[in-house]
């Protein structure tokens, strides 16, 4: 009976203590992700774990109690970090074996995950290979190769009725009296997309942050996403609706209203087939700005919990890392025309990723440069000269889907953590020093 007791408590004690470093990883890799509510939510049950732990006590009824309650969050908050495939693990040991052997305990160096693709080509968030839904899935050993060289994950959804594809929409508002639409997005905090296939809506789910109306294009209309227009992905969605309400495919359904793809499947057929390639992992070099300061050109990362217009919706601060480029300090006038930004009146001529952006290099990845994002509260556009005060001035390289200053205005230069240095992961041809 007492060894069953001392098994149980050690067991239980081993488990709780495996599930707080899960914790804490997660806190580590997502927390830039995560909203400032979602991580409160997680501390809270850490410490409530960690007290079940420390009484004199052994409670095993609260102890499993708090190990399901923090294991939940967890599944929720944790993405691909938790739960872990092994495989994964396996990954995530190398890698990580390398950041702490390079880091300097941390000290120097910053292992920074790039979130989105604000700054994209010059740097990858989460991107799609999309094939067409015909096309050979990878081969197992052609999946584990590229979850080690390019991190990535093969997502094959096959249809759960028998019909037409319609892909769900939302109404936006009404353009000189013609109605306005977009793809439906899931709702705040979900990872669930949908799709009609008949009358039956399906919801599969795929990774937070990831940018699902980039495959549903490149699935459904193929020409159209081969568009070199300058807003890119909004744009070709712009004209693909508009195609479709002139040919009469934007209809009312039991799930609401839906775009007609023409394209009819079978039950068990698959709609969908791509990959999902996470963001590139970084060495931010955090000592460099502690002896010379941010230049012009500059890739810069930052902290947003002084910048009003990222706080949500409830006024809490944003908790997370960004990175962008820094275009204009203060003192310096800065205007976009044509695609092209000017600072004090000069065409800007480096570094070579706006250089590109001021060519409209299209064949490299570089649209040019918009002059705003729309209405926004704290917005700072270019559409006129604009002359930077007492902070940073920053924009993304892929101008079409960047919320930069644009949009909630200057950065403060106190707020500046470091430059990029090095492109750790994944394994491609970017792999090395950052631009």
């Amino acid at each position: 009976m007492f060894l069953h007791y001392f098994s149980k408590k050690h067991q239980a004690r081993k488990s709780a203590k495996e599930l707080l470093e899960s914790a804490e990883r997660v806190r580590l890799y997502r927390g830039d992700l995560l909203s400032a509510e979602a991580i409160a939510v997680q501390l809270d049950l850490e410490k409530k774990l960690s007290q079940q732990l420390s009484e004199k006590s052994f409670d095993a009824k609260g102890i499993d109690e708090a190990l399901a309650e923090l294991h939940h969050a967890l599944v929720k908050n944790g993405g691909k970090v938790y739960p872990i495939s092994f495989l994964g693990d396996i990954v995530e040991m190398i890698v990580m074996a390398v950041i702490v052997a390079g880091a300097v305990k941390g000290l120097l160096l910053m292992p920074f995950k790039i979130p989105t693709n604000s700054m994209w080509p010059t740097y990858y968030g989460k991107t799609a290979v999309v094939r067409s839904p015909e096309a050979p899935a990878p081969s197992l050993g052609q999946r584990v190769w590229h979850k080690i060289t390019d991190w990535s994950s093969t997502y094959l959804i096959n249809a759960e009725a028998s019909g037409e594809v319609k892909i769900p929409l939302e109404f936006i508002g009404y353009n000189h009296r013609a109605k306005e639409y977009r793809v439906r997005q899931p709702s705040r905090g979900s990872n669930l997309q949908e799709i009609v296939v008949g009358n039956t809506l399906q919801s599969f789910s795929v990774p937070a942050e990831f940018n699902f109306d980039a495959v549903l294009l490149r699935t459904f209309f193929p020409d159209f996403a081969e568009m070199p227009l300058q807003r890119q992905d909004g744009e070709r969605w712009e004209k693909v609706i508009a195609k479709a309400m002139a040919e009469n495919r934007i209809v009312e359904s039991p799930s609401g209203t839906v775009l007609l793809t023409g394209k009819k499947v079978k039950e068990g057929q698959r709609i969908f087939n791509f990959d999902v390639l996470t963001g590139d992992m970084v060495f931010a070099n955090r000592i460099i700005y502690h002896f010379v300061n941010p230049e012009a050109g500059d890739a810069i990362i930052f902290r947003t919990h002084r910048i009003p217009g990222l706080s949500d919706r409830f006024g809490n601060p944003s908790q997370n890392y960004y990175i962008k480029r820094l275009a204009g300090l203060p003192g310096d006038e800065l205007f976009v025309d044509d695609g092209k930004l000017y600072r004090n009146g000069k065409l800007v001529t480096s570094p070579e990723p706006m250089a590109l952006n001021c060519q409209r290099a299209i064949s490299r990845g570089y649209y040019g440069y918009l002059a705003d994002l729309g209405n926004q509260p704290y917005a700072a556009p270019l559409t006129v000269p604009y002359k930077v005060t007492q902070g940073f001035y920053t924009l993304g390289d892929n101008s079409a889907n960047s919320f930069d200053s644009r949009g909630w205005g200057e950065v403060p230069p106190e707020d500046v953590v470091g430059k990029p240095l090095f492109i750790l992961h994944p394994f491609s041809p970017r792999w090395g020093w950052a631009k």
